[in-house]
């Protein structure tokens, strides 16, 4: 990985300098991207998990108001 590094360094040398600003502009604006896509997983996992939990603590309470013979009537032509 370090030898791939410094080929790639070596190689980004050799251009002009307004190239080699391009060049870091897109590998800041890819890393940043990377950043906000794995915190938004994170993100994601942490409600997903809230979600989970909430709708676990809820269902008893719930199957009080829909686990009844009018709640089936109500539904059975869908």
């Amino acid at each position: 990985m370090i030898q791939q590094l410094e080929k790639a360094i070596s190689k980004l040398s050799e251009l002009s300098e307004s190239e080699q600003e391009e060049i870091a502009q897109i590998i800041i604006t890819t890393i940043e991207s990377k950043k906000q896509s794995a915190n938004g997983w994170d993100r994601s996992k942490e409600m997903a998990g809230s979600i989970s939990d909430t709708t676990l603590l809820s269902e008893s309470s719930l199957a009080k108001d829909w686990l009844t013979e009018e709640e089936d009537k109500a539904w059975q032509n869908l």
